[in-house]
């Protein structure tokens, strides 16, 4: 009895990092490249052509198609507890009131509620900028975007 069919082989043709989506975090992978091949008696004898390639990631073990290396690892939305709880600090350190809001609201909280926070941490006493009319805490003294006193 003669036993024979196909079996495909692969090899790895390149490695390197890139974005996995099944980890969503930037990940070792392989890239690997399959061969189709006669077979007699299960040993691989003749190749019959490339089968394809594939990513493998190296940690998942998932497959992908090549095209996954073209992609661009997804922003991580911004750090809502962070946000608040180093609000005092980066307020008092001369970061713009306008700015903090905006960032408040980018990660989910109702504006309103970003200004009442801002209020609760630095009071509603505030220094506008004579130049760019950017607002700041009332311990800053000096625009830090633009260097104008704050004062008076």
């Amino acid at each position: 009895m003669i036993i024979f069919g196909t079996s495909a082989r692969t090899k790895t043709i390149g490695e390197g990092l890139f974005y996995c989506p099944n980890c969503q975090e930037t990940r070792r992978y392989e890239l690997k490249q399959a061969r189709q091949f006669f077979s007699l008696y299960f040993i691989p004898l003749i190749p019959l052509g490339e089968a394809g390639r594939f990513v493998l990631c190296q940690t998942c073990g998932m497959a992908f198609q090549p095209d996954v290396l073209n992609m661009k690892p997804q922003e991580k939305p911004p750090d809502l507890a962070g946000l608040i709880n180093t609000a005092k600090a980066r307020l008092e350190g001369g970061y713009p009131v306008e700015y903090l809001v905006r960032d408040l609201t980018a990660a989910g909280l109702d504006r309103e509620v970003a200004w009442a926070t801002i209020n609760a941490v630095v009071g509603v006493g505030r220094r506008t900028c004579p130049n760019c009319r950017l607002s700041y805490a009332a311990t800053v003294t000096v625009c830090p975007e633009c260097g104008h006193s704050l004062d008076g």
